[in-house]
């Protein structure tokens, strides 16, 4: 944004010095008033020199006069009466005559030729570039012609204004405009950070209040919104620990109850209903807990994370397998990852034998993936099973120890990151788990 602002003003800048060369252009004085008072002197100092000096000199004279860009000779046809006489040739005229006192209306001609070769004028090797062709004449006391041919310089050079112009004008505008772009966008570009720090689930310390008003009131208003949403998320952690927590007390006094009825069918099938919903209990006031620890965020090697959690379920005795991958640094939250990681790899495990595991980068982001020998899932249910407490076959998770929580709980700590975790069928068979993470 700086950079497009930046080169839209000194765009704007430029199409200002150049409306104003076309406004000079055609409104400035044709020649320029010292160059003709120059050309004047010259051809003055030439019309005295021949009057003092020998004839025989006369010639060499004009020609070391004519050194530094004119041309001067003397003829004796008079030149051709011209009956249109522009503006700057009367102006020549009148500046001529009062010069040379003796020299009458009649005995001076004045011809200007504007340039034919393009807007910029005409170009000459020795002068550069000037804009008209100037040629007097003026009669001699005995009865010939001097002739002067010069080129003098435009009244209005834009070259020359925009080489000072230009650097003058627009330099201090863009280290003004800089200065403000970088004020107004830093607060701009820390809200950004800010942002993407609480998209990966982190908690920052509210944002300085500076730049412009209207910046001010942006962090102003996102501060207030990061309070609200981590009061909210506390005030919902506690309560679901609170109410997880209060629920262990009328479980256990019911377990206590049902041990003591007689009719044994009835006491079994009651003990199991409380030993799951025990079961629940624990494993959501687990997830509470974890959630209200907020863990802080650090930079992790993914790939050394995933091989901790690999030999962590190796240890169990279960078939796990590993990818090499390079090391790969990750700002996050380890103990979160690897929840997730443990939960998807121990969902892999418990209904398809077997887990193999693998880091791959694309397109920007991370993505850690578990497949499985399994025999997949219905589509209708890829995402189902991410729901609390969702069991496809619950007679088969509680016998395994599952209470529909461990999905749920891996997708929760991926999207507290950014990411997201979803399934896919292989077409080799089995499952796919896809935990994705932005880099």
């Amino acid at each position: 944004m700086a950079g497009q602002l930046v080169a839209l003003l000194f765009i704007g800048l430029l199409a200002t010095q150049l409306l104003g060369v076309v406004l000079l252009r055609f409104s400035a004085e044709m020649l320029n008033p010292i160059s003709r008072d120059q050309v004047l002197e010259r051809l003055v100092i030439a019309y005295r020199v021949i009057q003092v000096s020998p004839p025989s000199d006369v010639p060499q004279l004009l020609e070391a006069m004519g050194s530094e860009g004119a041309r001067f000779w003397i003829d004796d046809v008079a030149p051709p009466a011209d009956s249109h006489v522009t503006r700057e040739e009367e102006r020549v005229l009148h500046q001529l005559g009062l010069q040379l006192d003796q020299v009458g209306a009649d005995e001076a001609w004045v011809e200007l030729t504007p340039p034919r070769d393009n807007w910029f004028g005409t170009f000459d090797p020795r002068l550069g570039w000037s804009i008209f062709k100037l040629e007097m004449a003026v009669q001699l006391p005995d009865g010939r012609w001097l002739h002067s041919l010069q080129r003098p310089l435009a009244g209005y050079q834009w070259w020359r204004l925009l080489r000072f112009s230009l650097p003058a004008s627009t330099l201090p505008v863009l280290v003004i405009v800089l200065v403000f772009v970088y004020r107004t966008l830093q607060p701009l570009k820390a809200l950004a950070r800010a942002a993407e720090r609480i998209s990966r689930g982190e908690r920052i310390e509210p944002l300085r209040l500076q730049g412009p008003h209207e910046t001010r009131e942006v962090s102003s208003a996102f501060n207030l919104m990061q309070e609200k949403l981590t009061r909210f998320i506390d005030d919902r952690t506690v309560l679901l620990a609170a109410i997880s927590h209060d629920f262990r007390t009328p479980i256990t006094s019911l377990r206590l109850r049902a041990e003591m009825l007689d009719d044994e069918p009835t006491r079994i099938a009651m003990t199991r209903t409380l030993d799951d919903m025990r079961q629940m209990v624990e494993q959501t006031l687990r997830f509470a807990q974890d959630d209200a620890a907020s863990e802080a965020t650090r930079d992790t090697d993914l790939q050394a994370l995933l091989d901790e959690v690999v030999s962590e379920h190796r240890a169990l005795g279960r078939d796990v397998q590993i990818e090499a991958h390079p090391p790969h640094f990750y700002r996050g939250r380890p103990v979160s990852l690897k929840r997730a990681v443990g939960n998807l790899i121990d969902n892999a495990v418990r209904h398809g034998q077997r887990a193999r595991v693998r880091l791959r980068t694309h397109d920007g982001l991370l993505r850690i993936e578990i497949d499985d020998d399994g025999p997949g899932l219905p589509n209708g249910l890829l995402d189902r099973v991410f729901e609390p407490f969702f069991q496809q076959d619950p007679a088969r998770n509680h016998a395994q120890g599952g209470v529909g929580l461990g999905l749920s709980i891996a997708r929760s700590c991926a999207r507290a990151h950014g990411g997201e975790v979803t399934l896919a069928n292989r077409a080799e068979g089995g499952l796919r788990a896809s935990l994705t993470l932005p880099s």
